[in-house]
């Protein structure tokens, strides 16, 4: 018997030490990773980890952390975690905590008074809120199920996916390092359960990712689009950054550029007693067609109307309505010396003031001529355009002095123009730093189209008074009634017409529509214009145009300003989902 009993032992030693060594690893290990995803009606998912781990030296437990929010195309996605429960084995809860830090939900489980050594199971349930992608042509599960940041290996993993709302349909999984496209996996799927699993093991830096197409034919229930933007701009501080420059300057100007408007719809009425407010957002305004030259205004000031801003062609119309009044007369004439060729202007003065001039024709006459009686368009080149300078800003002046705008248009529209671009700079430094800008074109896009937002109503800020705005109405029927031809069957008297109008429509940007229909009706240039009654209308076109671009450009010339991630079925690797984290242990 004792016999025996020896032979016994011997024969149960040499079958037990072997299972023992294989079920104990040295270090501390995950042996098996299972989870359970279950899609819900919400978009949101249930998700259950079944966690077996080992360790060989005394641990309290194991902390795990899984991501709230994702960073997909430069955007920041939130995925907000509730509903969390974690059991042993046996049901039993274990005691654990919560804390949130840099977008991740982080579970310390385990009691602090407790240690243990060997094995343990943890099963962790938790709730993600619109998980669930939208793509073009399918619905979309992109999901990370280990996540890349387990101190220790995971040796097995698997995940199952189902749902009664969303059929699942072409799977896709990847294992490795967060990037790699490996499969090493196997995919299996009756009915309505999908199911992935990998033997591969998986360290500090690996993941386990999978992708599952669902058919747009589902009866998933997906965030209202607010849902959606109210979630992208708590989570996206910066794209508020990047709209902001746009969104600020309509708002002032919503405020503070709108222009003033009499509630009566009669533009030519300017009493300023009337009932009067600020005009509209989406108020239709009609333009008027207007016969005669308007008498509230000089041609330079009808221009500055029109574009809230004085042109060199503005002062130019000044001048040929100096002309038109007989104050002075303009001859074009041919260059003369050696090596000189073209024509050049000759002004003559006529008369001079103060008379009846507003202040910014007087200046003209003054600094054109000075002493003298006549002089060449050429010989002002290079030394007049200070004076240009000076007569834009006292055109300017007028019309805020004369209270069709309530700031000085150039002033205002100076201000708000640099404190527009200004702006724009400081978020582009700011949101620099947050996000990887340059390597996103849409954020780039987003900054450029709200800073040009901004210039665009920063440009707009000059505000108009009621009168301002009717008259503004005024001049740009005037260009109307010009540009269409209306004249030609309204009025009568069409050589005074022609006479009184051919400077506005030099302002007005539409003297060549005025030469066509003069030609046309064959109506004699105007008589002030020297040489006019002889020239034929094509001559008498080009004298015009000449006289505007050379005194346009000579007369401003300065002489020293001269110098010389979106799905895994697209780009999708290991990492790139949703979900995923990691953990270790305490």
């Amino acid at each position: 018997m004792k016999k025996l009993a020896v032979w016994l032992a011997v024969v149960l030693s040499i079958f037990q030490v072997p299972g023992v060594l294989a079920q104990e690893p040295t270090e501390e290990v995950i042996t098996r990773f299972d989870s359970v995803i279950e899609i819900n009606k919400d978009t949101s998912l249930t998700i259950s980890e079944k966690i077996e781990y080992f360790t060989p030296v005394e641990k309290h437990g194991i902390f795990r952390y899984i991501p709230e929010k994702y960073r997909r195309e430069g955007m920041v996605y939130s995925n907000p975690i509730s509903e969390i429960y974690v059991n042993d084995d046996e049901g039993k809860t274990l005691p654990f905590s919560i804390s949130r830090e840099k977008g991740n939900l982080t579970l310390k489980i385990g009691d602090p008074e407790l240690t243990f050594s060997g094995s343990r199971i943890y099963n962790i349930s938790y709730k993600v809120g619109h998980a669930i992608l939208r793509q073009k042509d399918f619905d979309e599960l992109y999901w990370d199920i280990t996540g890349e940041g387990w101190q220790f290996p995971v040796l097995s993993s698997t995940v199952t996916v189902k749902s009664p709302f969303a059929a699942g349909g072409e799977t896709v999984c990847f294992v490795g390092p967060v990037g790699s496209v490996s499969s090493h996996c196997t995919i299996s799927q009756k009915d309505n359960l999908i199911k992935v699993e990998t033997n591969e093991e998986i360290n500090y830096g690996d993941n386990f990712t999978i992708a599952v197409k669902m058919d747009k034919n589902n009866t998933l229930i997906f965030p209202a689009p607010w849902e959606r933007l109210i979630d992208l701009a708590k989570n996206n501080y910066f794209f508020i950054l990047l709209v902001l420059p746009g969104l600020l300057m309509f708002f002032v100007w919503y405020k503070k550029g709108r222009d003033f408007r009499f509630v009566s719809p009669n533009v030519f009425n300017l009493e300023t007693d009337q009932p009067k407010g600020l005009r509209p957002l989406f108020e239709p305004i009609n333009i008027p067609m207007v016969y005669e030259p308007l008498k509230d205004l000089t041609p330079g000031e009808a221009g500055a109307m029109l574009d809230e801003k004085v042109d060199n062609q503005d002062v130019v119309a000044e001048i040929i309505d100096l002309a038109r009044k007989k104050y002075l007369g303009i001859e074009r004439v041919a260059k003369k010396g050696f090596l000189k060729f073209g024509h050049d202007f000759l002004l003559t003065k006529y008369k001079s003031g103060p008379g009846d001039l507003p202040p910014q024709q007087e200046y003209l006459m003054e600094h054109i001529f000075n002493s003298k009686t006549t002089v060449k368009l050429s010989e002002l080149k290079g030394t007049f355009f200070t004076h240009m300078t000076k007569v834009k800003e006292m055109i300017n002046e007028r019309l805020k002095e004369r209270k069709l705008f309530t700031a000085n248009p150039n002033t205002t529209r100076g201000i708000w123009m640099v404190l527009a671009v200004c702006m724009s700079g400081l978020i582009f430094v700011l949101t620099i730093g947050a996000i990887s800008f340059l390597q996103e074109a849409w954020t780039v896009m987003t900054l450029l189209s709200s800073a040009i937002i901004a210039i665009w109503f920063a440009w707009n800020m000059p505000q108009k008074t009621a009168v301002g705005t009717n008259l503004a109405l005024q001049v740009k029927g005037l260009r109307e009634t010009i540009r269409l031809g209306k004249w030609r069957e309204e009025i009568k008297e069409k050589h005074l017409f022609i006479e009184e109008v051919l400077p506005f429509a030099i302002a007005l940007g539409v003297i060549d529509k005025l030469a066509k229909d003069m030609s046309a009706l064959n109506i004699r240039p105007p008589k002030y214009l020297e040489g006019g009654m002889g020239m034929n209308h094509m001559a008498w076109s080009g004298f015009v145009s000449d006289f505007n671009h050379a005194a346009a450009s000579g007369l401003s010339y300065n002489p020293s300003s001269s110098s010389s991630g979106g799905s895994g079925f697209s780009g999708g690797s290991s990492g790139g989902g949703g979900g995923g984290g990691g953990g270790g242990s305490w």
